[in-house]
């Protein structure tokens, strides 16, 4: 990142590797593990982080666990600094190579988040301000759960006879257009007290405020989709 004379107006900061003026795009890849398929599932996904971080214009992923009753699936965050760095990763040869031994774990849902995804938790007064990956990570999970769940039981029951790839197109549109612009809009508003804390509010206890909201917020809609669904 180029720096600025003192007299210079502040811009929106810039993550390594991220050109000016460009919004971070982000990839959540879902995957359902069998528990006798967990350990090699992680050995692959460890090979397939340690690409993706050394694959031109990442700027952080984090693997997250499944919570029983909550999330099921093993959830994988990636983001580039924009969307020619992340078609390059998408086409390279490297992760066609550990797709090709992953060959088990190709049964995942991927959905682009972005690029306007960035710039929701973009920071604005410096790269510290920011919030950490792991908030970022819970922000999209309370958003994407009930969005992809939602849209699975409207397109069921409006086009029960779809074919796999049409339902998944259509699927992906739907969710990642409805979670740009309605509901993770809405999701950082509400958890701004903790994604980015006001200096003087900077504590434990907000955290903890704030990581408890989100997972009871994701138990009661597993409850609710529950009910629904069986």
């Amino acid at each position: 990142m180029s720096g600025h004379g003192s007299n210079a107006p502040e811009s929106r900061p810039v993550l390594v590797g991220e050109a000016p003026e460009r919004d971070v795009v982000t990839v959540v890849v879902s995957h359902a593990v069998r528990p006798q398929d967990e350990s090699a599932f992680l050995d692959w996904q460890n090979r397939m982080s340690e690409a993706e971080r050394n694959a031109p214009g990442n700027v952080g992923s984090e693997l997250l666990r499944p919570v029983p009753g909550v999330q099921e699936d093993w959830v994988a965050v990636t983001r580039f600094a924009g969307e020619p760095e992340l078609e390059a990763w998408l086409g390279s040869e490297a992760r066609r190579r550990l797709l090709d031994d992953g060959e088990r774990f190709r049964d995942f849902r991927l959905q682009r988040v972005g690029p306007s995804f960035g710039s929701w938790f973009a920071p604005d007064a410096g790269p510290e301000a920011g919030p950490a990956s792991w908030k970022t990570a819970l922000s999209v999970l309370v958003g994407l759960y009930p969005t992809v769940v939602l849209l699975t039981l409207a397109l069921s029951a409006l086009w029960p006879a779809a074919p796999l790839w049409a339902s998944l197109l259509v699927g992906n549109v739907l969710s990642v257009s409805v979670l740009t612009w309605v509901v993770m809009p809405v999701v950082t508003r509400a958890l701004r007290f903790w994604l980015e804390p006001a200096r003087e509010t900077r504590q434990p206890r907000t955290d903890v405020l704030g990581t408890v909201a989100s997972l009871v917020f994701l138990a009661c809609a597993a409850a609710v989709f529950w009910v629904l669904t069986t």
